[in-house]
């Protein structure tokens, strides 16, 4: 079928605090194509794009560390966005498919390519196609170093929460 072109999508990352609490970054800039293709599990062909540049965690100071010192955006092509491509969704067996799957795909993310895999509820909604998906990420399996300042640090392991709308 034709592919689906990313309307609006809202991404939010759970970043857990050691000795406790957590903060959210979030961003709106999300983009990308995708079509249907055939096989078993199902691939989806194109990629999604997130601007890192745009991350807000609601602190200037954080959301310049976060940016500047540990995602390096100011390094370009393969810092300053994660693509997430070559996904896989388990148990759907064609483009009609509506329900929770298992999905599995490529991401790139500080110049580091890595499977990465979670959960994605799918839903039609006339012709668009309402998609929330999450998944875990090893922050260490990107070449990204957990920051740690005065005993507080941020944790090995985020949560990616994404919804997108695409027609």
């Amino acid at each position: 079928g034709p592919p689906f072109h990313i309307e609006r999508g809202d991404v939010r990352i759970t970043v857990p605090l050691k000795p406790g609490g957590a903060f959210e970054a979030k961003t709106t800039s999300l983009s990308g194509t995708l079509a249907v293709g055939s096989g078993r599990p199902l691939p989806l062909i194109g990629d999604i794009k997130v601007d890192l540049t745009s991350l807000d965690t609601g602190i200037a100071l954080r959301n310049q560390h976060l940016r500047e010192k540990y995602l390096e955006v100011a390094k370009g092509r393969g810092f300053d966005q994660a693509v997430l491509s070559e996904v896989r969704l388990n148990d759907a067996q064609s483009d009609a498919f509506q329900g929770r799957t298992a999905f599995a795909g490529s991401l790139r993310l500080h110049g580091v390519k890595q499977m990465v895999s979670g959960t994605a509820e799918i839903r039609r909604q006339g012709a668009s196609v309402r998609v929330e998906a999450t998944f875990p990420l090893t922050l260490t399996d990107f070449a990204i170093e957990p920051p740690l300042y005065l005993g507080v640090g941020v944790g090995n392991k985020v949560l990616v929460r994404v919804q997108l709308t695409a027609t």
